[in-house]
């Protein structure tokens, strides 16, 4: 195990290698890992949020100029929710992936002064000249370090809805059923999700109380992947580390696992395998990764240095439902180029190999508001009848110590999680809770424990119109081709967003008036981050790029990985969904370099 990359290295080796350490990355190799086989791991971005855990015995080799508690080493991928800087930024956690250019005229700008003009806006910041603002997902961002997008994401770990949002692993519905139950079993497991975390939150028990109170509908504890801490005032959130720690605290396990971060997998060579019968060449292998370490000065290289090449048995892709899907363009990305093309084609790359790369994607509507509690739901802290030993006590400490506060519950009363779930009367998945985005900031005179946010996020039909696709020769700051989204809703999906959006309301004033600044409203879309469909997976070729074990049509060893693989519309969160293809996708490459195929 090397954490921070691989000094002097030329090509290497391994059994799997692997593109992206979200997550799904970090499935598919703690799975190939606790099976036998060397993984190798390239990363973007840098470690840059960090636990520790204890490890079975010291290797001062393996230790680094980082600080931590004797008989502990670094895990990264850590949730930086977990860190108080983090908790009111969302900005520090992602970045934009496409921006369109604009030529509005700024008339008070020194007319002496350089300016834009109407046919050539500025390309600053990685603006996209060939994105189309009216089919944008203006606030579709991805996230590069140790971790990916778990190292901020709620932890809201739902099953799927299985008759309209669960894609289908079997055409047998018994075995299909079967297959689900174990995979999300599994995955639940791996990310430790509970139910049960928030059930001594005075909040959670008074909301949850009011909304029961609505005719058949279903309010509960929202499934997150989270443990309360020894002091009850506090809960870890999950994330990439939990799945990766015995990889670094296992010795044996450690040998066999290397990460290399500020390394960029660019591209994988695609090669012919087998000639079809008529001459066509119908099968292809990964013949190596091409990787460029993006800090040549801490391993001792040149600027100038070329990319190096990672051969492996296996190949993972799972840069997220972006990059995944731009490591696959950049594989069949054109060289210099041709005769008659310019820039100014703005043309994109053709995926002959994978013809269906960036169709039929998906992302949810998204609606919020954040509500002041009713008065009478504050005034049952002290008057709810049956409340139990701990409720009772940690009221009348929080009075005694300070008696001037008219609010009664605890300054560290855990905030509410509740969900109801996606049905078929209503077709979005919610969330009722409290949590750490600056859309969802709170006025200084307003007391936060008063507060409750509503998130809810709705489906839309995949279609084959809705794409991303990837310029030629637009280039975004790693110098991988520009993604382009070409996104519209269906007056299907517009209607039933309309819908989500009037049952948001009634339900929020259930509990309490809207909070000034915090009104109903629609999201900008994108803002969900659950992006999907970049690289379906399913049984049909003519509509996905994989099979339901992730691995790329027409191709011997070449797998993707992350929400870009679900192809279904869903409204629920991902992860959980994303992990159990990632398990079912690990176990194939296990049973098949281990012999078992």
């Amino acid at each position: 195990m090397v954490l921070y990359g691989v000094r002097n290295h030329g090509n290497m080796q391994t059994d799997v290698f692997i593109a992206g350490s979200g997550p799904i990355g970090a499935v598919y190799a703690r799975k190939c890992v606790d099976a036998g086989l060397r993984v190798i791991m390239v990363e973007v971005g840098a470690a840059d949020s960090m636990t520790s855990k204890p490890v079975a015995s010291l290797d001062a080799s393996r230790l680094h100029t980082v600080e931590f508690p004797s008989g502990h080493v670094l895990i990264p991928g850590y949730h930086k929710k977990n860190q108080i800087d983090y908790q009111k930024d969302i900005d520090r956690f992602v970045n934009t992936v496409s921006i369109p250019t604009s030529n509005v005229n700024i008339p008070t700008v020194d007319p002496d002064s350089f300016q834009a003009t109407a046919d050539k806006p500025f390309l600053f910041m990685g603006r996209n000249p060939a994105q189309n603002p009216f089919e944008n997902l203006g606030a579709e961002a991805v996230t590069r370090g140790v971790g990916g997008m778990s190292t901020h994401w709620t932890c809201a770990t739902p099953r799927l809805n299985p008759l309209i949002e669960r894609p289908i692993l079997d055409k047998d519905a018994p075995t299909d059923e079967k297959i689900w139950d174990e995979l999300y079993t599994e995955a639940e497991d791996i990310i430790g999700t509970s139910r049960t975390q928030f059930d001594k939150s005075i909040r959670q028990i008074l909301v949850l109380n009011a909304l029961r109170e609505t005719p058949n509908r279903t309010f509960d504890p929202l499934p997150l992947a989270c443990h309360r801490l020894a002091d009850p005032g506090y809960v870890e959130w999950h994330a990439t580390d939990r799945i990766l720690e015995e990889l670094f605290t296992d010795l044996e396990k450690s040998k066999r696992f290397t990460l290399m971060t500020n390394h960029i997998c660019t591209k994988v060579s695609m090669v012919p395998r087998l000639k079809g019968p008529g001459g066509e060449q119908d099968q292809y292998e990964v013949g190596a990764a091409e990787v460029l370490c993006l800090l040549p000065q801490g391993e001792g290289r040149k600027d100038t240095d070329p990319p190096f090449y990672i051969t492996a048995k296996a190949y993972v892709i799972a840069c997220g439902a972006v990059g995944t899907a731009q490591v696959l363009a950049n594989s069949q990305r054109p060289e210099p180029l041709l005769d008659g093309e310019n820039e100014d084609d703005k043309t994109i790359i053709e995926t002959p190999l994978t013809p269906n790369l960036g169709s039929y994607i998906t992302e949810q509507p998204m609606t919020f508001c954040q509500v002041v509690l009713n008065a009478d739901i504050i005034a049952k802290v002290d008057t709810e009848p049956h409340r139990p030993d701990w409720w009772v006590q940690g009221v009348e400490d929080h009075i005694r110590q300070y008696p001037q506060d008219p609010i009664h519950i605890p300054f560290r009363d855990p905030e509410p999680q509740i969900t109801s779930p996606f049905s078929i009367d209503h077709p979005w998945h919610t969330q009722i809770h409290r949590d750490a985005f600056s859309y969802g900031a709170v006025a200084e005179n307003i007391d936060p424990r008063l507060i409750v946010d509503f998130r809810f996020f709705g489906y839309v039909d995949p279609s084959e119109s809705n794409k991303i696709v990837f310029q030629k020769y637009y280039s975004d700051a790693y110098d991988m081709p520009q993604p382009t989204f070409k996104f519209q809703m269906s007056s299907e999906d517009r209607k039933r967003a309309r819908r989500m959006m009037d049952d948001m309301c009634k339900t929020a004033l259930k509990i309490g008036g809207y909070l000034p600044g915090s009104e109903p409203q629609f999201m900008t879309p994108g803002l969900a981050l659950h992006l999907a469909g970049t690289v379906r997976a399913g049984d049909n070729r003519k509509e996905t790029v994989a099979d339901t074990y992730c691995k790329v049509w027409n191709f011997d060893n070449l797998y993707v990985g992350g929400n870009g693989v679900i192809p279904t519309g869903f409204a629920a969160n991902p992860t959980l969904t994303s992990i159990c293809y990632a398990l079912r996708g690990a176990s194939k490459i296990v049973e098949k370099l281990n012999g078992k195929l």
